[in-house]
């Protein structure tokens, strides 16, 4: 009796340790790597088009001009917080639009180019850019983690049009996406 008295309150403190925490009033921000505190480094990955085309520094530049602010929003798929951010992303993409901010999406570490197609055709983020960085391009390479390290999501950096970046965000507070635009 005494065991079970002592086993039981272990099982659910366990159990409530996967439990969804709640969700913060604002999104939490988090200070910016050195390495990308002034400027971006040169980098070079694959978009998902069916052309799986190379996407580089000089194409995130382009997109950045034609916005006020360009979001960089890491995701696995695997990751419900990110699948959640996105959602909101999604319903938000005229808000997006109209407050002039580009969003690209970055998968990261996940080398099933299927699956994750696939989850971008049931999340219908096709109007965003969608970027897959399976060799940790965009997040060894810009400080965000050290080589062999694992990133942790939801991660989003925010840059103004001549690619500086503003701030980045770890968790996904009731301002998501509206952050994103506000000055």
């Amino acid at each position: 009796m005494i065991r079970l008295l002592t086993v039981v309150p272990l099982l659910l403190a366990f159990s409530l340790s996967f439990a969804a925490p709640a969700t913060l009033d604002k999104s939490r921000k988090m200070e910016l790597p050195n390495s990308i505190s002034d400027s971006l480094p040169w980098f070079a990955i694959r978009d998902f088009t069916e052309a799986r085309a190379p996407w580089t520094r000089s194409h995130l530049a382009n997109l950045a001009k034609k916005s006020d602010r360009t979001a960089i929003v890491y995701f696995a798929t695997w990751c419900i917080p990110c699948r959640a951010g996105i959602k909101r992303l999604v319903e938000s993409a005229e808000e997006l639009h109209k407050n002039k901010v580009s969003v690209v999406l970055v998968n990261i570490g996940e080398r099933d180019e299927d699956l994750v197609k696939s989850w971008i055709k049931k999340m219908n983020v096709s109007k965003f850019m969608v970027v897959n960085d399976s060799f940790k391009r965009l997040t060894e390479g810009f400080g965000l983690v050290k080589e062999g390290e694992e990133i942790s999501l939801p991660r989003t950096i925010v840059f103004d049009n001549n690619l500086k970046p503003l701030f980045m965000l770890g968790e996904e507070g009731r301002d998501w996406p509206q952050i994103l635009w506000t000055k």
